[in-house]
């Protein structure tokens, strides 16, 4: 994810030329102006003669494009918000777990480790999990993790390392790790219908086609600029909902995912081992849980 200031506008101008939108339709804009360049040289040097297509019909259809692309936008921010929702869950989730667990733990009982290792590792191995291919076959990671938490929590009530109660204030917050599984696998393994967004694409391209035809008569060869710009703003806000509805990846606007597995694995150090926070844990035996593929 970028991370910018948006009241700079200098930052974010000057940025435009690697935007992936902006590079994904350069061809396509050019396109749009020569095909407007090759209607008003035939409706105005070759034909003499306009096609009766009057303005009223383009404001139909563009009021029609707006709506679905209103609605076509706020459905791909509903789905990249409630990703984020989701992972700021996971953060104040991770935060939750450790705090009572320290309470719960004695300072100097050697489970604080294992359940450090366990928290770090779940949004590290959701991250992974989210960015598989759909269908591709494998362990799922993250329910291995919070199976080895929920068997850990068990454990240690038995043996008396943590108060029967404990179960009763741990419970819910190790629930609430399958509900962010559940809310992320939900937005990944439910796509935009097909057929929409191919709809959408194939209306933007039939205005584009027509646009020419009720603009040359009033702008002549002015169309072609007026074309371009039209053509970038629709199909411009259609890549873009194609880009933040899937927030799970490594795209420049994707979810920061893996900062914030980042940071909910370093508070959960933090908070379970203190002043050993930045001792390395990977000699902490997670048999049984799986290997999260690292994410780029």
């Amino acid at each position: 994810m970028i991370t910018y200031d948006p009241k700079n506008w200098g930052r974010i101008l000057l940025d435009l030329p690697r935007s992936p939108v902006f590079r994904t339709l350069f061809l396509d804009v050019l396109g749009a102006g020569v095909w407007a360049a090759l209607v008003a040289w035939a409706e105005l040097d070759v034909l003499h003669a306009a096609v009766p297509l009057g303005p009223s019909v383009l404001s139909i259809l563009g009021i029609i494009l707006g709506l679905l692309l209103v609605f076509r936008t706020n459905t791909a921010y509903d789905r990249w918000w409630e990703g984020r929702r989701a992972w700021g869950q996971l953060l104040n989730v991770t935060r939750a777990l450790s705090h009572q667990l320290d309470a719960l733990l004695d300072d100097d009982a050697p489970q604080r480790a294992r359940y450090a290792a366990l928290l770090a590792e779940y949004p590290a191995a959701l991250a992974a999990h989210l960015r598989r291919p759909r269908g591709e076959p494998g362990a799922h990671v993250p329910n291995g993790v919070v199976r080895a938490l929920a068997r850990q929590v068990h454990r240690d009530v038995g043996a008396g390392a943590l108060p029967r109660e404990a179960t009763v204030a741990l419970t819910p917050l190790l629930v609430a790790f399958d509900d962010v599984t559940g809310v992320c696998e939900r937005i990944r393994n439910t796509p935009i219908p097909f057929s929409y967004s191919s709809y959408i694409k194939q209306f933007v391209l039939i205005y584009a086609l027509v646009l020419p035809f009720g603009l040359v008569p009033e702008f002549g060869y002015g169309s072609v600029i007026a074309s371009m710009l039209v053509f970038f703003a629709t199909m411009g806000l259609e890549l873009l909902a194609g880009e933040i509805e899937e927030p799970f990846g490594t795209d420049r606007n994707d979810l920061p995912t893996d900062e914030i597995a980042s940071r909910a694995g370093s508070d959960a150090r933090d908070l379970l081992l203190g002043g050993t926070a930045g001792v390395a844990t990977s000699g902490v035996d997670t048999a049984g849980v799986g290997t999260a593929h690292t994410a780029q």
